[in-house]
This record gives structure tokens, C-alpha cells and sequence, in this order.
């Protein structure tokens, strides 16, 4: 087998895996947590937060990260989609049993304002979608990689829903920080986009 095919700078991965986790363990550390579930409840947010972002923001370089990291990153990309939704359900799964309910998996449609603030929800169930979507993207053919844009709406939820009642968004840092991703990620998708528009019409042409 050729040695452009076998796994590579897989250190990167692992760092960036323990980075994020560091990370989601010192915001949350900056607040006095009242109870060992709102510890749960807040990792899991950050942890699934930082994963959408990673997961949608990679699909846009699949061929150069598979370059670099090797054949393998493509399942590692699908199997990062699936830990994002794992985080979140945890985080979602911490505040029922908060809540004794498990309403809080059901979006709010009784105003603009109640289903932004809670659009985690939502959020969680567009990145269910999209992960089955890239699970089983050989029996959708090409059309999968539409289903999977939905990691950008959900993403952009996530971080309304975050800035308006995450607590670990109170921070003026998180919510910079925050707000930078959602337009970096904005700008790679409508980037993308509009280079393969131009590529297509030369095609065309």
C-alpha cells in the first residue's frame, strides 16, 4: 500500500481532541457549578459545540485533509460528526433529567424568540440528520453532501441559543470567540460554494 494512503499526523487529531476537552473544562471552570449535572450539562455543550464547528468546517477541505492525515480522515471526520452528536445528546440528556422532562429534546414554536433561544434543539435533531446522512452517504449518492450542509444551520443555532442562555457564554472572550467561528464558518461554506460555481461554468463554458 502505498505510504500516501496509511494514516499520518494522526498527533494532530489527538491534539486537537485534547485541546478541545481543555478547553470545555476551563470555560466551564470559570463559573461556580452548583451541581455535578450542570458540569455534565456544560461540557457536553462545549465539547459538541467545538465538534459541529470542527466537522462542518472540514468538509469544505476533504481532499487536502486527506492528504495530510491519510486515507483515513474521511472516516475520521464521519466518526467526529457522530462524537459531536454524542456530546450534545449528553449535554440535552443532563438538562431533562435537570428538568424531570423530556420536553427539552422537542423544539419551541410558540415564538420566534422561544425557539431561538432554545435552538439547541433543533440543532441537535439537524445534526442527527446529518450524521446518518454521512453514515450512509453511498446509499444516498450524491445528494448526502446537501443533508450534511445542515451542520451549518444547526451550528448557527447552536450559537444563538448559546449566546442568548449558555451560561459559559456570559464571557465576553467565549462570545467573541464564538461569534468568529459562526462568520469563519459562513465564509468557508459561501467560499466554497462560489468557487465551484465558477469552476462548473468554465467547465461549461
Amino acid at each position: 500500500m502505498p505510504s500516501s494512503r496509511k494514516p499520518k499526523n494522526t498527533w494532530v487529531l489527538v491534539a486537537v481532541g485534547a485541546f478541545a476537552l481543555l478547553l470545555a473544562v476551563i470555560v466551564v471552570s470559570l463559573d461556580r457549578i452548583a451541581t455535578p449535572i450542570d458540569g455534565v450539562i456544560r461540557v457536553g455543550a462545549l465539547l459538541g459545540y467545538q465538534a459541529v464547528f470542527l466537522a462542518a468546517l472540514s468538509s469544505n477541505y476533504m481532499r487536502e485533509l486527506t492528504r495530510y492525515f491519510g486515507r483515513s480522515f474521511p472516516t475520521l471526520h464521519h466518526i467526529a460528526s457522530v462524537g459531536a452528536l454524542a456530546a450534545l445528546i449528553v449535554h440535552a440528556t443532563g438538562v431533562a433529567l435537570r428538568a424531570g422532562s423530556p420536553a427539552v429534546f422537542l423544539p419551541e414554536f410558540r415564538s420566534f424568540q422561544l425557539f431561538f433561544s432554545l435552538g439547541g434543539r433543533p440543532a441537535l435533531w439537524l445534526i442527527a440528520i446529518a450524521s446518518l446522512a454521512g453514515l450512509f452517504r453511498a446509499a444516498i449518492g450524491k445528494n448526502w453532501r446537501f443533508i450534511h450542509w445542515l451542520n451549518y444551520i444547526a451550528f448557527l443555532l447552536g450559537t444563538i441559543h448559546a449566546l442568548l442562555i449558555g451560561p459559559n457564554f456570559t464571557h465576553i472572550g467565549v462570545r467573541i470567540v464564538s461569534g468568529a467561528m459562526a462568520f469563519a464558518l459562513v465564509a468557508v461554506f459561501v467560499n466554497k460554494r462560489a468557487t465551484e460555481y465558477k469552476r462548473s461554468r468554465k467547465k461549461r463554458a
